[in-house]
């Protein structure tokens, strides 16, 4: 599928790091990994011992200084010192700074409030299975003993409760599917999320960014050596979040537990970043942003990250790449990875989904073990009527990879029930799931359950570019008597045809609203032009904003058009199609015309060549129709 406009940009640091790894050669490039790694390491023995940092602080700050990385002073800082949990936090050095404002609540509202924060999470606590007591309670030793947290006989004035609850994954992907247990921190219940204001939105390297990168480098190496072939590689943070340290001065954090042996509530003061917090996210990784950068500049690897997984393709026969990267950052700068977690290979699975990079592109796709599972997920969570939002928050990032393998970053499907559910402000009611998210998890079971081409994709490593290839324009309207749509075909840059249809309003769509019938003519414009199509691109215009929200994002507002988009994305995943939709003005969209059903202007030829009219099956307007009634 051609990658559409608006998709993934690349930085220079990235697309230098992209350049070199696909044009040196693969024993020069570890030679000068080699020199790079020693001089580092040299370093790394005459400076003082690591300290308290989650890594050599002091190297990794003359490295920064070294490697040109410029800004990253307030992160040193709080990697030496502890990070705060509230107040405005960001990094303006590392990431772009979001819209100007302060926190929901201050510091004192948050501590005022903290006595019925205690009372609602022992409340909680108490309802816990006699299974989950056990397992938090087993978390919160093993962090006892590992000095994460320490507990406290009486806890201080400015104490904040986190009460904590258990997160279970499934890992439907594996050779042998597992449940996978996290221990969360209420930072919601316990106000602390609303005393923080994020100042710079957390930027990460997303499934379109590492399918981009590996394309790049693909494409550019076989330019050279047709012959070429690759691999990925990828590492695995860890303890992630627990590698850096929090601040307790102003607040002290406290996780609340209960002992299931006793029967006693007790208090442990957190001493590093906690999942469910907030403040958490911008924290730790911009810390694992700067590890990939000085990878990128270092080692010169296009080293992606996401959160605590990190991935790079590489040349197949580069046999050191991986173990390189795991040297600097491990061996040398001293913070953590999992290598039992570390792998690389042709087939290479990353962010929950499968890449492979072939001389006809980079393949994404969704491995069929996990497709059942998340469809025995799903069904589970219908079965029973209930999501909360802890496990609404681990769906949504499920399913938002899921989205990767449809669509790449152009469409948008049912998730937006999901993310609001995993925003409730609380996590231990049982919450039922409603009209909305029901229908959202139905259209993801049936979806999951198509055939499994649906959920692979390929970047081409030469995709089309403005002016090359062909691609469509199509542009729909209607008014309350007529149906009309235009679409162009263009290829190399030349209008090659130009089709229309014109097609009155049967009886059984008189009263439907406007919106209505502007989503009739796009689905009956789909029929018609790309039934028979797949792997194409189209760019669609339409002038009705209720419409082109439901198409952008894959659902809306308007109740008895939902079933409706559904339907539209599902037949849209099938046929592969790479659909961007715009706005056009009233008075600028040439479908107007047709949809009044006046046929005069198609003699007028448009950029040199003649409309031509295509007749509408009847049984396919009636159907458009119906699915909106």
């Amino acid at each position: 599928m051609p990658v559409a406009k608006g998709m993934t940009q690349i930085d220079d640091e990235m697309t230098a790091a992209i350049e070199y790894s696909a044009t040196t050669p693969v024993r020069e490039a570890q030679r000068m990994r080699g020199e790079f790694l020693t001089r580092w390491r040299k370093r790394s023995s005459q400076l003082s011992p690591r300290g308290a940092g989650p890594c050599h602080v002091d190297l990794l700050d003359e490295m920064l200084r070294d490697l040109g990385i410029r800004g990253a002073d307030a992160l040193l800082h709080h990697l030496r010192t502890g990070c705060p949990m509230s107040g405005v936090v960001g990094y303006e050095e590392i990431y772009s700074p979001g819209p100007p404002g302060e926190p929901e609540i201050t510091e004192e509202e948050l501590l005022r409030r903290q006595p019925d924060v205690l009372t609602r999470s022992k409340q909680a606590i108490r309802a816990e299975s006699p299974a989950n007591k056990e397992a938090i309670w087993s978390s919160v030793r093993k962090e006892l003993e590992a000095g994460f947290v320490v507990e406290l006989r009486n806890p201080p004035a400015n104490a904040v409760y986190l009460r904590r609850f258990m997160v279970r994954q499934v890992k439907s992907d594996e050779p042998v599917p597992r449940v996978k247990e996290r221990a969360c921190d209420d930072g919601r219940m316990a106000l602390i999320n609303k005393a923080v204001r994020m100042a710079t939105p957390v930027k990460l390297d997303t499934a379109d960014v590492y399918a981009e990168v590996a394309r790049r480098v693909a494409h550019r190496a076989t330019t050279r050596d047709p012959g070429a072939a690759f691999k990925s590689m990828g590492l695995d943070h860890k303890e992630a979040y627990r590698q850096l340290r929090a601040r307790n001065d102003r607040l002290c954090r406290c996780v609340v537990a209960e002992d299931p042996s006793t029967g006693r509530v007790r208090f442990f003061r957190m001493e590093r970043l906690s999942f469910g917090e907030a403040a958490a996210v911008v924290h730790y990784n911009a810390f694992a942003k700067v590890l990939a950068r000085v990878v990128r500049r270092g080692l010169k690897l296009p080293l992606c990250q996401y959160y605590d997984d990190f991935a790079s393709p590489c040349p197949a026969n580069d046999d050191t790449a991986l173990t390189d990267v795991l040297e600097l950052l491990q061996g040398i700068l001293h913070t953590s990875f999992n290598e039992d977690k570390t792998s690389e290979g042709h087939s290479f699975r990353h962010l929950g989904l499968v890449f492979t990079i072939a001389s006809e592109g980079v393949g994404v796709a969704i491995s069929a073990p996990r497709r059942e599972g998340l469809v025995h997920m799903l069904k589970g969570v219908l079965a029973r009527d209930s999501l909360s939002p802890g496990e609404a928050a681990s769906l949504a990032g499920k399913l938002g990879f899921a989205t990767s393998a449809l669509f790449g970053r152009v469409g948008r499907v049912p998730l937006q029930p999901v993310f609001r559910r995993s925003n409730a402000s609380t996590t231990f009611a049982g919450f039922k799931l409603g009209g909305d998210l029901e229908e959202a998890l139905g259209w993801w079971v049936r979806t999951l359950a198509e055939d499994e081409q649906c959920f692979r994709r390929t970047v081409p490593l030469n995709p089309i570019q403005p002016g090359e290839g062909t691609r469509y324009v199509l542009l729909t309207d209607a008014c309350l008597f007529g149906l009309g749509a235009m679409m162009a075909t263009i290829t190399d840059g030349d209008v090659v045809a130009i089709e229309y249809f014109s097609h009155p309003v049967p009886q059984e769509g008189a009263g439907l609203q406007i919106h209505h019938l502007e989503f009739v003519a796009v689905t009956v414009a789909f029929a018609l032009w790309f039934r028979d199509k797949d792997d194409f691109t189209v760019s669609v215009w339409v002038d009705n904003d209720v419409v082109l929200g439901s198409l952008v994002q894959g659902r809306t507002r308007a109740r008895e058009l939902r079933a409706a988009v559904h339907l539209f994305w599902e037949r849209l995943a099938r046929s592969r199609g790479d659909a961007w939709f715009e706005r056009v003005p009233g008075a600028d969209n040439i479908a107007d015309l047709p949809s009044r059903l006046l046929h005069a202007w198609a003699g007028i030829p448009i950029r040199g060549v003649l409309p031509k009219w295509r007749e509408v099956d009847q049984r396919v307007v009636d159907a458009a129709i119906a699915e909106v009634l």
